[in-house]
């Protein structure tokens, strides 16, 4: 008796798959050291510079194209002499894409307010109107290393717990264990959907409703543009017009045009929108009573809001896989097959597989694409453009198997134990004058999940071990490939199907077929075989 036994990648696959996890690590160490690493150092530096008295000279908003910035100049004295810096902080100007943070950020920091501000002293002339924190400095530095961590992890992982020894205790996966990731796959795939559409969907539709109450002002525009948005797939556009209204005397500042942002593609539509908006126009906004700062130009439902409805396509099929999960039952019997006379046999539909691995395909190119087109590294591109190729080559595998002939079976009787003998039958449909060769073999399999060793060392692996398999046919004939029938029987000493979440005994019919330059037919045909009647 053999036994196959899948126990994951070979020693090639391993290091192909480690390889590629110590180029994440190395590309994602880098990463940190160059860039954030820099940064920190910068930061750590600047807590040792020396807190002293200054005054705002001036403080000035600024419409900086996409952006606003704030620039501030202000008046400090060290060493006896009086100097006058611009730099606001890490990075030389207050900088938000919302004229609202802009003003909130120049109201601290009035023309003629005395405030603290942090000189250098191994150079006086250097100062600061704000230091960077240390804190969120080291935050930044921190998460940089989570992606050569994965990357680590994703080199180690094929090597962990693969060599047991032979007297290693083993136990069987229960059912109930096999359910727990399936579950927790869906709760992850629910959760990030309902968390994704939560800001996008509900929350805007609420405020929708809300605002049928809201009070109708007068509002005067301080700017209105259209926002351009570049990326690797293109340029999307965005309304943006921010104003000023007053409410029982007090001003406030808002920029919400509807309830929800985001950019599209057309510019043409957002222009319009502005050209309605110039600076200086007096329009009516809509105002929460209740919250005199919230406000809203526009409080109708637009199509726009529909693209929130796309996560919770992730939440619905999350939902579906924990439920199929907890509707799990332990397998029976199929008892259909020996109520039947003739029982037709089918074996699984290519399409599937090709569907899913065209969509993976599409996703991770469009991934190589954004490289392609940024300033990652010539091995990034090399390296994630080969995976992208290979992708490509087994996608056209699994489509050109669609079109591979496909055999249709019956078999006689359907009540079939072991030492039955069965009569079948084929036809094939599709081009069977493709096929070179054809083999017709009968297979008992008994199928284990297995388990071996516990914590860290834990692993799991499918064991296939043929109990049975006799070649029926094996022929180079057109005619008996097109079509045909044979007589087998179920030998007596096998025992019967035993069907299970976990595995267990699985007898079938093996069509394989030589086809010069394409890839081979191989169809795997499951029929039952049921249990000795006691006398």
């Amino acid at each position: 008796m053999r036994s196959n036994t899948s126990r994951g990648p070979g020693i090639i696959g391993k290091l192909v798959f480690s390889g590629f996890g110590l180029f994440f690590a190395v590309f994602g160490f880098q990463i940190a050291v160059k860039q954030e690493w820099g940064k920190l150092q910068e930061t750590i530096a600047m807590q040792q510079w020396q807190q002293v008295p200054c005054t705002i000279v001036s403080s000035t908003a600024k419409d900086a194209g996409e952006d606003f910035q704030l620039m501030v100049s202000f008046r400090y004295e060290a060493n006896g002499q009086t100097f006058i810096a611009d730099r606001y902080g890490k990075y030389p100007h207050f900088t938000a894409d919302s004229i609202i943070e802009v003003d909130q950020e120049q109201k601290k920091f009035p023309k003629g307010k005395v405030t603290h501000c942090h000189c250098n002293p191994a150079n006086p002339t250097e100062a600061v109107l704000r230091r960077s924190s240390i804190k969120g400095a080291n935050t930044s530095f921190l998460l940089t290393f989570i992606f050569p961590a994965f990357g680590l992890l994703f080199a180690i992982l094929p090597w962990i717990g693969r060599r047991k020894k032979e007297t290693e205790a083993k136990k069987e996966i229960k059912p109930a264990a096999a359910k727990k990731p399936l579950i927790a796959f869906g709760a992850v795939f629910a959760l990030i959907g309902l968390a994704v559409s939560i800001p996008m969907f509900i929350i805007p539709l609420q405020k929708i409703a809300g605002a049928k109450s809201w009070d109708t002002i007068d509002a005067t525009v301080v700017s209105s543009k259209v926002k351009s948005h570049d990326s690797d797939d293109g340029t999307t556009y965005s309304v943006y017009i921010a104003y000023r209204y007053k409410v029982d005397g007090v001003e406030y500042l808002g920029d919400k045009y509807t309830f929800m942002g985001g950019s599209s593609s057309g510019r043409e539509g957002k222009t319009e929108i502005v050209r309605q908006y110039p600076e200086g126009h007096r329009f009516s906004v809509y105002v929460d009573p209740a919250n005199p700062s919230e406000s809203v130009i526009n409080r109708e439902f637009t199509s726009m809001m529909l693209l929130g409805l796309i996560p919770l396509v992730f939440s619905i099929v999350g939902i579906v896989i924990m439920v199929a999960a907890f509707r799990a039952k332990k397998a029976k019997l199929d008892n259909r097959q020996s109520q039947e006379q003739i029982v037709t046999l089918e074996g699984t539909s290519p399409v599937g597989k090709a569907v899913g691995l065209i969509i993976f395909t599409v996703i991770w190119n469009g991934v190589v694409f954004l490289i392609f087109k940024s300033d990652a590294p010539i091995l990034f591109h090399i390296v994630f453009g080969f995976f992208g190729v290979v992708m490509i080559l087994a996608s056209i595998h699994a489509i050109l198997t669609i079109f591979n002939p496909r055999p249709t079976v019956e078999i006689t009787p359907g009540n079939i134990h072991p030492g039955t003998s069965v009569a079948m039958r084929w036809r094939m449909d599709g081009r069977t004058d493709r096929i070179g060769k054809l083999t017709i073999s009968l297979q008992c399999l008994r199928i284990t999940t297995e388990t071996s060793g516990s914590g860290k060392n834990r692993s799991t692996r499918v064991v296939k071990t043929p109990l049975h398999e006799t070649v029926l046919l094996e022929t180079e004939s057109q005619n008996e490939i097109a079509q045909g029938t044979l007589q087998f029987t179920v030998p007596e000493e096998q025992p019967p199907s035993e069907p299970g979440n976990d595995g267990g005994i699985r007898w079938q019919l093996l069509f394989h077929g030589d086809i010069s330059r394409w890839p081979d037919l191989k169809e795997e045909l499951p029929f039952t075989v049921y249990p000795e009647r006691e006398v």
